[in-house]
């Protein structure tokens, strides 16, 4: 199922000296079920569509539609509270929370009662391949691939179903790139969800089911993986 469709998308911003086209007439769809990677040079516009994926800007020009919506037309906070959450590279958790709070946070944002969000987290979290361990443990006590995985069960326990993922696995080694690219892929093939990442790593874009190559703002191929 169609989840998003951009159509003659165009981002322009200005800087002190010129104006920037950060992104030109990028026309595509991504659906449910199926994992996309987005790849291209830096400076080539995919980490600029991402934003605009997760409605943390809007299109200078040409439409952006969530499930047939205009994302103009939609609460964009709802949106991304509700349906879309992205993963960084950096990992981004907070602190001062251990695992369990850390993914029990989304929820309890949304009044879901503390205990109960928690028990759920506790659910996310071995759904991601972590053991209980790590339950009480914070961000500082886990490897970088445990940070990661926490990271989804986080983005999971919004609700959603649209995952945006930014160079995911750039900080991680190379056994912990396999464990994160098969659980991204689990979540789309299995989950049903639409999983999209943006990266540099053809090895990781090659485990997708489809790449989409950006140069200078232009989305110039899709490639279809067998």
């Amino acid at each position: 199922m169609e989840m998003i469709r951009a159509e003659q998308v165009r981002y322009v911003y200005k800087t002190k000296y010129q104006k920037v086209e950060a992104l030109r007439d990028v026309t595509c769809s991504f659906e449910t079920g199926k994992i996309y990677s987005i790849v291209g040079e830096s400076g080539s516009g995919k980490s600029t569509f991402l934003s605009l994926l997760a409605g943390l800007d809007l299109p200078t020009a040409g439409s952006l539609c969530i499930e047939g919506r205009d994302i103009r037309t939609i609460n964009r906070d709802k949106y991304r509270m509700e349906q879309a959450s992205v993963v960084y590279q950096a990992f981004h958790l907070f602190p001062l929370l251990t695992a369990l709070e850390n993914v029990a946070f989304p929820m309890t944002l949304k009044g879901v009662p503390v205990k109960k969000a928690r028990e759920q987290a506790k659910q996310l979290i071995k759904k991601v391949g972590l053991e209980d361990k790590i339950l009480k443990q914070y961000p500082q006590m886990m490897s970088g691939g445990e940070q990661q995985r926490v990271a989804i069960a986080r983005a999971m326990a919004s609700g959603g179903t649209i995952l945006l993922a930014d160079e995911p696995t750039g900080n991680l080694d190379t056994k912990n790139e396999v464990h994160i690219v098969k659980l991204l892929k689990d979540l789309a093939h299995r989950e049903n969800y639409l999983v999209i990442v943006v990266t540099h790593n053809r090895k990781v874009a090659y485990e997708t089911d489809m790449i989409l190559c950006m140069q200078d703002g232009a989305l110039i191929e899709v490639q279809e993986n067998g």
